[in-house]
């Protein structure tokens, strides 16, 4: 639960009494972030500040609050194995990536029935997830690597190399344009960890989620080497929460800030399954209802975790907005354009560029095929649709319509050839 949220992002990112079980059996995610601010202070500096910018457009802007466009996250999967049990199966992989699509919509089984306390809370974050078609060269891809490595297990101490070639790793792709999970061996007790969006600023090659083979996904290795509690693959879900700028519910400090609004304070992390109230009217001020132990920002186990709140979805989508936009016109899902289409879409131009809300949209004039136009802000919404043929010159004056600010257009032919072009309207 939110409160002076500029004092607490120091204290939140100050990570100086963690629970030792918690972090050694869970997630790394902020021990690691603690780090890499000790070798980097900028870092520091720069997520107190995305996080000032992060509150100010969660509280003032309208379209964070409703329903909007669904935005699909491509993702690729670099497999590091040195035994063969680690070098988990495609299926595997798939059963992580249906986790994820049923998690993050509000499709999971497991959700809270509709009597209970929390389900008014429960949302749909609008997220989906598929496997790579198009790599960073614009070639076909399945959306997974596998890499066979002299590594015999990793230490989250140690995870850059993790996310590096040269040290036996694998190097993330254009993290700007792909979610990059990694599916490895790790030493420790630990899950998985992942980095914040405002990471990309100082390591971009750092970027992505790491998950430890015996609890991806909720087949093969899963739920095995005494992780049975984890077979559900919401290490997965917590990571991405995570990678999405989503805080551990009990902020990391005892009764700390997640900075949401709707999530209940907690004293610290769960474990297990607890029952439903847990820790009614703690320390830190809950009602009758206690700790939202069943969100997938705590630590209890997979089977008893089900939902993300309406303050977590805003959360999620001001990232997508902010430091994770580039995954707004990602081609990454797009299966790649053959020869011909990729010559029309170097013939479509849109001019002039930054402009005033009228521009020009010039499409190949070799294409007759009837298309349609859509505007897009960053949020995902349509500003502005037009159906015409692709010989033609359109001029598009939203001069009253459109805020300054980012959007896009989307050009679809109705043969799965989407091409994106970005525009920038200055007033």
């Amino acid at each position: 639960m939110k409160k002076n949220f500029l004092l607490l992002i120091c204290i939140g990112l100050s990570i100086v009494s963690f629970d030792g079980k918690a972090q050694g059996t869970k997630c790394a995610t902020m021990n690691i972030l603690e780090r890499r601010m000790l070798q980097d202070p900028s870092l520091r500096q720069h997520m107190e500040e995305s996080e000032t910018q992060t509150q100010k457009l969660i509280s003032t802007n309208p379209y964070l609050k409703r329903t909007a466009q669904v935005i699909t996250i491509p993702v690729v999967v670099h497999v590091i194995w040195n035994d063969p049990i680690q070098n988990v199966s495609d299926e595997q992989i798939q059963s992580q990536l249906d986790v994820l699509n049923q998690d993050f919509r509000f499709l999971n089984a497991d959700t809270l029935n509709s009597s209970h306390p929390f389900r008014g809370q429960a949302a749909d974050s609008r997220i989906e997830f598929c496997l790579a078609t198009r790599d960073p060269n614009g070639e076909p891809t399945t959306g997974i690597t596998r890499t066979q490595t002299s590594v015999v297990g990793w230490d989250p101490n140690d995870a850059d190399n993790i996310k590096s070639t040269a040290n036996g790793g694998k190097d993330n792709w254009n993290p700007t344009q792909y979610l990059n999970m990694y599916v490895v061996k790790l030493d420790s007790l630990t899950l998985g960890f992942a980095t914040f969006p405002e990471e990309l600023t100082t390591s971009p090659n750092l970027d992505g989620v790491v998950i430890r083979y015996e609890v991806f996904g909720t087949k093969g290795t899963a739920g095995t080497g005494n992780f049975e509690s984890n077979t559900g693959g919401r290490t997965g879900t917590h990571e991405v929460g995570h990678w999405l700028n989503l805080r551990h519910i009990w902020g990391d400090d005892e009764c700390g800030d997640d900075f949401v609004s709707d999530t209940e304070k907690a004293e610290a992390a769960n474990y297990d399954c607890p029952t439903f109230p847990h820790k009614a009217s703690n320390k830190c001020g809950t009602g009758n209802n206690g700790e939202m132990y069943m969100n997938y920002m705590d630590y209890v186990d997979d089977k008893c975790m089900n939902m993300f709140t309406i303050g977590q979805s805003e959360r999620m989508t001001a990232a997508l907005t902010g430091p994770r936009s580039g995954l707004l016109t990602s081609q990454g899902c797009q299966t790649p354009l053959s020869v011909e289409h990729n010559d029309i879409a170097n013939d479509i131009n849109v001019y002039p560029n930054p402009n005033n809300g009228l521009f020009t949209i010039h499409m190949s004039e070799a294409s007759s095929k009837d298309v349609t136009i859509k505007v897009q802000n960053v949020f995902g919404n349509v500003v502005k649709e037009i159906s015409t043929n692709s010989n033609a010159r359109i001029q598009v004056n939203a001069v009253n319509e459109f805020q300054p600010g980012t959007y896009f257009i989307r050009i679809d032919s109705g043969d799965n050839s989407i091409i994106t072009k970005k525009i920038l309207i200055n007033k």
